[in-house]
């Protein structure tokens, strides 16, 4: 969903346009999750907390003065996922869900690939996922996560390199 197209989205819901909620929650549940999950590293919390972030959005969406409403959306994702870390002390490993239509090849490539996400840093994995989940500019996950532009492209960089060295032979 192109930026505009979340602004003229956000606006209607304003107007009491529960379609216009329907269609961003459609376009971003997937990355919203994603995210959550990768900083909470637990399924049943993301979901928990994914609800938050859409429940919070329709009662309370961005006003217009707000640059970036996807951003917007991230930064009180992500905001929210540490918050309920903080409330937890005990947290569960993401378990990946098999799917009927998956094939086997598919599942176990999608099985490294979270365990090796799961060993970097939060901090990392926090940036790797607003990049790649979130299809955020380097600039927005810079204001989102409060580092400079360049600390947050290097440890961008750090961890793709991380993932390759793991997926490469690193042990998981």
């Amino acid at each position: 969903m192109a930026e505009m197209n979340l602004k003229d989205y956000i606006s209607r819901m304003h107007s009491g346009d529960r379609e216009a909620f329907a269609a961003i929650y459609q376009e971003l549940k997937q990355p919203v999750f994603t995210i959550v999950c990768r900083i909470v590293q637990s399924r049943e919390l993301a979901e928990d907390v994914t609800q938050d972030v859409f429940l919070k959005l329709f009662t309370s969406p961005p006003d217009a003065s707000v640059r970036s409403p996807r951003a917007w959306i991230f930064q009180m994702s992500r905001n929210l996922a540490i918050d309920t870390l903080r409330k937890k002390l005990c947290i569960n490993l993401d378990e990946v869900e098999l799917e009927a239509e998956d094939d086997i090849g598919s599942i176990l490539i999608r099985m490294d690939l979270e365990a090796a996400i799961a060993r970097l840093p939060r901090e990392e994995r926090e940036i790797l996922s607003l990049r790649i989940n979130g299809e955020l500019h380097f600039h927005e996950i810079s204001s989102i996560v409060g580092q400079s532009l360049p600390a947050v492209y290097r440890k961008y960089r750090k961890a793709l390199k991380a993932l390759r060295e793991l997926l490469d032979g690193g042990a998981l």
